[in-house]
């Protein structure tokens, strides 16, 4: 599934549900609707996760998705190296969150 990064802009992140056993990422956003009365919540699954890594800074409430970008800093792991999968650099309120997964998509909130 293509992401549109620019509907991510300005989103909450609200939760983040890792599964290690399927190597899988779920992440919960409260997103603006497109009719601008109240934000609606969505649900992605980031699947096969080889990195996730986030910095953190002192933030009070839910981060909020200030840009994401497809260009990310090299990636230092010594297993499972394949340039194939998608990366994200996602630039946040509370800090960095560098993520690197085989296929990701939109689940039921």
């Amino acid at each position: 599934m293509a992401i549109d990064i620019n509907a991510l802009l300005d989103a909450e992140i609200v939760r983040t549900e890792e599964d290690s056993m399927t190597q899988s990422l779920v992440v919960t956003l409260l997103v603006d609707s497109e009719l601008g009365d109240h934000a609606q919540e969505k649900k992605f699954r980031f699947d096969h996760v080889t990195h996730y890594s986030r910095s953190e800074i002192p933030y009070e409430g839910y981060p909020v998705i200030l840009e994401v970008s497809e260009v990310v800093p090299e990636i230092d792991k010594t297993f499972d190296v394949d340039h194939s999968r998608k990366r994200f650099k996602i630039d946040t309120t509370s800090g960095i969150v560098v993520l690197e997964f085989e296929r990701c998509e939109e689940i039921e909130a």
